[in-house]
C-alpha cells in the first residue's frame, strides 16, 4: 500500500524503490501522475522525472528500472546531469596521456603537452562551465572569425585547433556526454596554392635573421647574463634548425646523448674543413613516431653551444637553460615575435612564418643543393610525396640547374655527375 506523505494536499502518495535508494510519489497539481526522485550524492542533487502514468504498478516497474540504470551510471563514474566543457577537456587530456610512447605512434610527449593550449580557445568560447549536453553542433561555426578578432592567427593554426576540438568532441560522444560526433566549423577556401605549402624564408630574410640574432645575443645594453646566454642559445638553435631540417618539437626534446660520431672532413685542395655530427632521433620525440639517424654539417654550432652551457650530460636537453626542461611555449612564441619584429616582419603569422619555417628553409636549400629526395626524406623524417607536395619550391634556377646536369663514364665503369658547362 502507498503510504500518505507530504504536506497538506501537495503529495498524495509515496513508495520506496529498491529498499529506499529512490522513491515515487504523486502530485495533485500534475493530475496524480507518478513522479520519480533519487538523491545522487556525488552530484549533491536530486534526479527527478515524470513517469507519465497514473497506474501504481506501472510506475513501480518504471521506477525500479530507472533507479537501477542510474545506479550503474553512478558506479562507472558517469555524471547523470552531464559534465562541463572543462571536465570533458580534463578527461580528454588525461586519456590522451595514456597514448604517449605507444609503439603505434599515436602521440609524442611534446604534442600531448600542447593539447590544452590548442583546445583552450574553443573551450572558452563555448564556456568552461557550460554543460556538454547543452552545446549545439553550430555553436562554433564562426570560430575562425571569433579567433582572429583579437590577434592574427595563421590559417594552419586554426585548422589544427578545430581538428583537435573535434577529436575531443568525438571522445565525449563515445562516452555518452554528447548526442553528436562533431562540431560544425564554417569551411573556408585557401586563397591560392601557395598557402598549401609551408611558408619559408627567402635567402635575404634568413641572412637578416641570423645576423640580427648574432647581434641580439651580444647586445651590450642587456646586463642580464642569463638572458644573453639564452639569446646565444637561440642564435645557435636557429642555425642548427636551418641546417638540419629538424622539427621544432624534436629540437626542444633533443639531448646531448643523441649526438655522436663527430668527424671533420678536410678538402685536400682548399684545406676547408667540414664538421659533421651524427644525430639520432628516437621514435618517442619524433612527430611520425619513427626513429631516424643522419649525419649533418654544422657541428661547430653544437660545439660552441656546449662550451657555454652548464648542463651538458647525455641526459640533459640541448636547448634548455637548466638541462631538464625546455622553455615554455609562451616563451618561444614571445622570442619568435621579437625576432620577427627585429628583422622588419610585423605580421609574421599572416605570412605563416613560424619556428617551423626554418625546417622548410632547410629542406628547400638541400633540394637546391642537389640532395637526392629519397636521402632527404630519411634525413628529415617525412615521405617523398610530402616533400614534393608541401615543401618543394621548384624555381626557374633549379630548372636551369637540372638542364645542365649530365654525367661522364669513368675508366672503371662508374659514372660521375658533371655540369654541361664544365665539360
Amino acid at each position: 500500500m502507498a503510504r500518505e506523505t507530504g504536506q497538506g494536499s501537495t503529495l498524495s502518495g509515496h513508495h520506496d524503490i529498491l529498499g529506499g535508494i529512490a522513491h515515487i510519489y504523486q502530485v495533485k497539481q500534475s493530475g496524480d501522475v507518478w513522479q520519480f526522485r533519487m538523491w545522487l550524492s556525488g552530484e549533491k542533487k536530486h534526479y527527478r522525472k515524470s513517469l507519465k502514468t497514473k497506474v501504481e504498478y506501472d510506475a513501480i516497474q518504471f521506477a525500479e528500472k530507472l533507479a537501477l540504470d542510474l545506479r550503474v551510471d553512478v558506479e562507472v563514474g558517469k555524471k547523470v546531469f552531464g559534465i562541463t566543457i572543462l571536465e570533458l577537456l580534463d578527461l580528454y587530456i588525461e586519456n590522451r596521456e595514456k597514448d604517449i610512447g605507444d609503439e603505434d605512434g599515436q602521440i609524442t610527449l611534446g604534442t600531448w603537452k600542447t593539447l590544452r593550449y590548442k583546445l583552450n580557445h574553443s573551450c572558452e568560447m563555448l564556456g568552461l562551465n557550460t554543460k556538454v549536453s547543452f552545446v549545439k553542433e553550430g555553436d562554433l561555426e564562426d570560430y575562425r572569425q571569433r579567433r582572429t578578432q583579437e590577434r592574427s592567427v595563421s590559417v594552419q593554426s586554426i585548422l589544427n585547433e578545430q581538428s583537435q576540438m573535434n577529436a575531443m568532441w568525438e571522445f565525449g560522444y563515445k562516452l555518452g556526454h554528447s548526442k553528436f560526433r562533431r562540431l560544425d566549423f564554417k569551411k573556408f577556401k585557401r586563397k591560392s596554392k601557395i598557402e598549401k605549402k609551408r611558408a619559408t624564408f627567402t635567402d635575404k630574410q634568413y641572412r637578416k635573421l641570423y645576423t640580427f640574432t648574432g647581434n641580439w645575443s651580444k647586445d651590450k645594453s642587456c646586463e642580464d647574463k642569463d638572458e644573453l646566454l639564452k639569446r646565444k642559445m637561440v642564435h645557435d638553435m636557429i642555425l642548427i634548425l636551418a641546417n638540419t631540417g629538424l622539427r621544432i618539437g624534436e629540437a626542444r626534446q633533443l639531448r646531448w646523448g643523441h649526438l655522436s660520431d663527430e668527424q671533420t672532413i678536410v678538402n685536400k685542395n682548399t684545406d676547408k674543413k667540414t664538421n659533421l655530427v651524427y644525430i639520432e632521433i628516437p621514435a618517442l620525440i619524433s612527430k611520425t613516431r619513427q626513429s631516424r639517424a643522419f649525419f649533418t654539417h654544422g657541428r661547430e654550432y653544437f660545439d660552441r653551444l656546449k662550451e657555454r652551457q652548464q648542463f651538458t650530460n647525455d641526459t640533459h636537453l640541448i636547448f634548455s637553460m637548466d638541462g631538464n626542461k625546455s622553455l615554455m611555449k609562451d616563451d618561444w612564441a614571445r622570442i619568435w615575435k621579437e625576432l620577427m619584429f627585429g628583422i622588419g616582419i610585423m605580421h609574421h603569422l599572416d605570412e605563416g612564418l613560424t619556428w617551423y619555417s626554418l625546417r622548410h628553409y632547410a629542406i628547400t636549400k638541400k633540394i637546391q643543393a642537389g640532395v637526392d629526395i629519397v636521402d632527404l626524406s630519411y634525413i628529415v623524417g617525412t615521405a617523398t610525396s610530402n616533400i614534393e607536395k608541401v615543401y618543394l619550391d621548384y624555381s626557374k634556377q633549379m630548372s636551369k640547374t637540372a638542364a645542365l646536369k649530365t654525367f661522364k663514364k669513368n675508366d672503371d665503369g662508374t659514372s660521375t655527375q658533371i655540369r654541361r658547362d664544365e665539360m
